[in-house]
């Protein structure tokens, strides 16, 4: 009788990456007796979402019925499908559209979320109110219960520190396992079972989005620096089929200093850019990476996002995340724009003109930079943000069906092999627009949930239990 391999250890579930969407389905797998290896390359765990709202687009979840919508799946994928001029999969946006409440009820019930529907915002081409807030801190918060949940569960293995070197394969093709090493010193070894892709996008990896993303190229990345396509290197090793790589999401309202996008819909309300002469340069209702670029043209790469007191409250509003976390951390306020001006070094004689300009345009009815939606007048007292335009996230990755399996050259699913996150095609479309606000978390979340789900119903009853 020969004795197992002690350099090869079995699991029912092997996640590579500590993102949100991996330890969701850790747990989730966990949960339904699947005994579960995390793996994780640095040591802090939930990927790049600490700095972001996160928040969840979903449908026909409790929280939007007890608010009064009426909303479905078909209704959520029709609005995906358009936002992205029909670039992404019909079977995956509903696949992830109907996953998308349940997904929402678990993180309350389950892990103990605070979740807060956002009645107050539509988001920009959703159809209906869909979008909802998690915790306190957004994406911490939603790291703080996912990486709780994942670390207290007894069939939940978390190691940091671990790199994951290849994808091991059987003679026909399926995935069997990983082979990982220390980042630092020790012996590899091989992980046994399906393997589940969560290791971020590209990012961070400027040769790769100088390839796919020429476009955003010229615009620097300030997020989590672990997005340097690991994924995409290990499942094009075993001939998986990509989607949408020049697909990227750019903001040009990344405040600064701390690197937090503001999402809120401040210009939507009337808010305006202006420059360190505290002079306009752009129409601020223009697509992302027109406005991101001609942010980063300006003198310090820097730009102000202007709003007023009107504007704030209702931003506060519509957007829990920008009245606890962006506004207090980011904003400054005062009772003057000459008093706003000197705690930003601005040009104050520049600032009162353009701020009188635009005022008078808008009774006039014209703006000298094209822009059409305007919010009233800004009157006293005064807020600003410091922003710069910057890449986010991309939107392409390993191709998925609507089991979250990873697939292969020829559109058949790669046994073994699963992709969520920025590992897996998104649902944003080609290029630099087409993306719905809480559909990158929503894929993420919700394509973990569906590999779990998968890899639990095709386990053999014969497999030991934790």
């Amino acid at each position: 009788m020969s004795r197992p391999d002690p350099r090869q250890e079995p699991a029912g579930l092997i996640v590579v990456g500590a993102s949100v969407g991996g330890l969701a389905a850790a747990v989730m797998a966990a949960d339904r007796g699947c005994r579960t290896i995390v793996v994780e390359r640095g040591k802090e765990l939930g990927g790049g979402a600490a700095p972001d709202a996160e928040t969840i687009a979903a449908s026909g979840s409790r929280f939007q019925r007890d608010a009064g919508v009426q909303d479905s799946p078909d209704r959520f994928a029709a609005d995906i499908l358009a936002a992205s001029r029909h670039h992404v999969d019909r079977e995956l946006a509903l696949a992830l559209a109907e996953q998308a409440a349940p997904l929402v009820e678990w993180l309350a019930d389950r892990c103990g979320l605070g979740v807060e529907f956002m009645a107050a915002y539509t988001g920009a081409g959703h159809c209906v109110p869909r979008l909802h807030a998690l915790g306190d801190q957004g994406g911490a918060s939603l790291i703080a219960a996912l990486a709780r949940a994942a670390s207290r569960h007894a069939r939940v293995s978390v190691r940091t520190g671990i790199v994951a070197e290849r994808l091991t394969r059987d003679d026909t093709g399926a995935v069997t396992g990983l082979a990982v090493r220390p980042e630092r010193r020790g012996a590899g070894q091989t992980l046994a079972g399906p393997v589940l892709l969560a290791c971020g996008g590209f990012a961070a990896a400027d040769a790769l989005v100088g390839e796919h993303c020429p476009a955003v190229g010229a615009l620097p990345y300030f997020g989590w620096p672990g997005s340097t396509g690991e994924a995409l290197r290990l499942g094009s090793d075993v001939g998986a089929q990509t989607r949408h790589l020049d697909g990227c999401l750019v903001t040009p309202f990344l405040a600064m200093p701390g690197a937090v996008a503001v999402t809120a819909p401040l210009v939507d309300l009337g808010a305006i850019l202006v420059n360190q002469a505290g002079r306009r340069f752009a129409d601020e209702t223009a697509e992302r990476l027109v406005l991101a670029t001609a942010v980063r043209a300006q003198p310090g790469h820097v730009a102000y996002l202007l709003f007023d007191e009107r504007i704030a409250t209702a931003a506060r509003a519509a957007d829990p995340f920008f009245a606890r976390i962006v506004l207090p951390r980011t904003g400054r306020r005062a009772m003057t724009l000459e008093a706003l001006s000197k705690q930003f070094e601005m040009d104050m004689e520049g600032l009162t003109l353009t701020v009188d300009t635009f005022n008078g345009n808008i009774e006039l009815g014209g703006d000298p930079f094209g822009r059409e939606r305007f919010g009233g007048p800004l009157e006293a007292p005064f807020h600003a943000i410091r922003v710069t335009g910057a890449r986010w996230r991309t939107f392409g990755g390993l191709a998925v069906d609507r089991h979250a399996r990873v697939l292969d050259g020829s559109g058949h699913p790669i046994p073994g092999l699963f992709a969520t996150g920025g590992a897996a095609e998104g649902l944003g479309g080609d290029g630099t627009e087409g993306w719905l606000p809480g559909t990158d978390a929503l894929a993420a979340l919700a394509l973990g949930r569906l590999a779990a789900l998968e890899v639990v119903a095709s386990a053999t009853p014969a497999e030991p239990p934790a």
